[in-house]
């Protein structure tokens, strides 16, 4: 053995005898686990978003008392959350904002953009509360086909997960019998016309370019088998023809209606740690219930005062507590309950219960670049032009890893004030490059102990493996819309200019820079993710229980491996409704 595997050995070997060290304190700390057979609920569920909302609601219709802890409020009578229209509006509302901010770069990379705000909201329903209520399950054959062989289980195959789409979509735009679509269920879906406008000749011209450039029609985006390499689709709604906005909420509210008794949901309550009970002469640790404190908010909500001696309550359950965080609260929960990096947390004071590493690691994200141009005069009623795939240079995927969409109005990424912008912006076209399977790998980590401690979110944007592919692949998308406008006598005579890049940015290199300058995206996930045993950074099994805890799952976008999709709300209701087949079925073998 060589000197340099040597210290490589002993290294390892110390920060596994401190790590093992450390959870055995932890463990031998924790109490002994409390009688559950009398206590109110059957599972306690956290967060009412895309991932914990189907869950609770799944588990309600089986017959289970169910507890939803939101930190939220029921924001069913907030108008800008009722419609697609009002989904800019919806992103600024104060009322839903959490206001996280992220870095996108380490401290020592030539680019440096801190203090990003990122959109997250809060209330029954999550962040379907703001979205832009798109629904697609393209460029998910890899990441389910991958987990499928991760856990050689056939349920997480693409095929099979296609049947969770046929049980909850109530589809509108298709006829049935359709076997890759449901319309009996609770999410809406509606398809957009392509229409470019006879009363508006700018609108026209540039749609005519779209078509020219971005291929063959793909009538149904959301089938289960592969899209092609290159094509246009028709853009999907979650929403009924008038675009009034369907989610989770609704069916949540629909199952409370029928089951009173079985579901609870606890607005504006902030769930501070995961309860754990047990010890490794006890066969291991095991999730008994959550503490919670009503009434108070996470540093990043309106009305966030400062930190405060939280009065806790404790809230047992008699099977099972389901984290449904999202891809920032998740790993700052786990953390919190001694879930994690025994490092960071002993930092921290924090006992580690269970060492796991890949909690808060791993962050993904889409990138998102824009390019936009100012046309002579306000658009006249556009409708959705479809959204384009191609593949980028090189690529090995099975499916387009490119995507590419357009708003009439100037979106060059996410600032408060948003709503103002795209108001005054009519006159403005932008085109939207998508890279579907990022290679970013940030972190989500904790400053400090308290629950209302802020957190230190940074996205480590192009600084993982194949980040260079990403980059130039986004590249080759700018370069690409610019020519469809820019090389277009027809479309040029309507443009007054093109703002973003603008005319002087025209080496790649430029363009290179221009996009670590302006890039942005909205999907974080996988900071709690399933992985195969023996993957130290593999926070979740397949069955989407956290390693080394009994009882406790996590069902959200921070529970994949790697970005699954380009717009994730429909994909991330398919993998709770898988999770919720899970634990129904795990609880009948009990």
């Amino acid at each position: 053995m060589c000197l340099l595997q040597f210290v490589l050995l002993a290294v390892l070997s110390t920060r596994l005898g401190v790590a093992v060290a450390a959870a055995s304190q932890g463990q031998d700390a924790l109490q002994k686990c409390p009688p559950v057979s009398d206590a109110e609920y059957d599972y306690i569920v956290v967060g009412a978003g895309g991932g914990g909302g189907p869950v609770a609601y799944r588990l309600v219709e089986s017959g289970f008392k169910v507890l939803v802890v939101e930190t939220g409020k029921d924001e069913s009578q907030n108008p800008t959350t009722l419609n697609l229209s009002g989904s800019w509006a919806a992103m600024d509302d104060p009322t839903i904002d959490l206001d996280y901010r992220v870095n996108e770069y380490p401290s020592d990379f030539h680019v440096q953009r801190n203090d990003i705000w990122y959109p997250r909201s809060a209330g029954i329903g999550g962040c379907t509360l703001h979205n832009a209520l798109s629904h697609s399950t393209e460029n998910l054959h890899e990441t389910f086909d991958n987990l499928a062989r991760t856990f050689n289980d056939s349920s997480w195959s693409r095929e099979n997960m296609q049947k969770y789409l046929v049980s909850i979509e109530r589809n509108l735009f298709l006829t049935p019998p359709n076997p890759d679509h449901g319309f009996d269920g609770w999410l809406t879906t509606v398809r957009g016309p392509v229409n470019f406008s006879s009363t508006d000749p700018q609108w026209q011209a540039f749609g005519t370019a779209w078509i020219n450039e971005a291929g063959p029609l793909v009538e149904d985006i959301s089938r289960s088998e592969p899209l092609p390499p290159r094509g246009r689709g028709l853009r999907q709604w979650t929403g009924e023809p008038d675009f009034t906005r369907v989610g989770v909420r609704d069916k949540l509210a629909e199952v409370a209606a029928r089951y009173p008794e079985r579901l609870t949901i606890m607005t504006d309550t902030l769930a501070t740690r995961v309860l754990l009970c047990g010890g490794k002469e006890r066969r291991g640790t095991k999730a008994y219930g959550v503490a919670v404190a009503q009434g108070a908010k996470l540093p990043v909500a309106q009305g966030f005062k400062g930190k405060e001696d939280l009065q806790e309550k404790r809230i047992v359950a008699k099977r099972e507590v389901i984290v449904a965080g999202g891809a920032f609260q998740t790993p700052q929960l786990l953390m919190l309950s001694g879930i994690g990096d025994f490092e960071q947390l002993r930092e921290l004071g924090l006992p580690t219960i269970v060492d796991l590493p890949g909690v808060g690691s791993n962050l993904q994200d889409n990138d998102e670049v824009p390019v936009w141009w100012e046309f002579n005069t306000n658009f006249t009623n556009p409708t959705s032009v479809g959204e384009a795939f191609y593949m980028s240079a090189n690529s090995t995927t099975l499916e387009p890893d490119m995507n590419a969409y357009t708003v009439t109005n100037q979106f060059s990424g996410f600032q408060h004030g948003i709503s103002i912008i795209a108001a005054n912006t009519r006159n403005v076209l932008t085109i939207v490059n998508i890279r579907g399977p990022s290679t970013s790998q940030g972190y989500v980590r904790l400053t400090g102990a308290h629950p209302q401690d802020g957190l230190d979110i940074n996205k480590m944007r192009f600084q993982g493996h194949g980040g260079r592919e990403d980059i130039v692949a986004l590249r080759e998308g700018v370069k690409r819309w610019r020519a469809v406008v820019n090389d277009n006598a027809e479309v040029m005579q309507y443009v007054r200019r093109e703002v973003s890049p603008g005319l002087n940015v025209t080496s790649d290199e430029d363009i290179e820079e221009y996009i670590l300058k302006n890039v942005f995206a909205h999907h974080a996930c996988c900071t709690a993710a399933m992985g195969p045993d023996g993957d130290s950074q593999a926070v979740l099994d397949g069955d989407f229980k956290v390693r080394g805890v009994r009882n406790l799952r996590v069902v959200d976008a921070s529970s994949m491996p790697e970005v699954f999709g380009y717009f994730p709300t429909t994909p991330l209701y398919l993998v709770a409704e898988k999770a919720a087949d899970v634990i129904i079925k795990a609880t009948k073998r009990k």
